[in-house]
């Protein structure tokens, strides 16, 4: 079972991810904020999916961080977020892919399932 790991301060936006992805086959931890994922990450999942607009850390400059961590380095990451700048701000946070909200859920569902698709370079 693929694994993401999707960081979003928006609790109603935690919740319906939660439900589309796990119907979707996928195993899923939520995260609130970006130091919560931080202090608490112990796995390496499939994919990780970044909202721009946390509360405690810019999502840019935990995609940042997550891109620049050798044993994260490899995992794909999906931004989200409303900003019309997001690709090109993404692109240069190390982002490999950019959804605008508000976007479809099966427009989703597909980007998740070709970006875990990928293999995984080993560390």
């Amino acid at each position: 079972m693929k694994k993401i790991v999707f960081v979003e301060d928006d609790l109603g936006i935690l919740e319906v991810a939660r439900f589309i992805f796990e119907k979707a086959g996928y195993s899923v931890s939520l995260y609130g904020s970006a130091e919560n994922l931080l202090a608490q990450l112990n796995h390496e999942p499939d994919i990780f999916i970044l909202d721009k607009q946390l509360p405690d850390m810019d999502g840019l400059e935990l995609c940042r961080r997550l891109k620049a961590n050798p044993r994260t380095s490899a995992i794909p990451v999906l931004m989200l977020s409303a900003n019309p700048q997001i690709k090109t701000l993404a692109s240069n946070a190390g982002a490999d892919a950019v959804m605008e909200k508000p976007f479809e859920i099966k427009e989703l569902l597909m980007l998740v399932a070709d970006l875990t698709a990928r293999v995984k370079q080993p560390l």
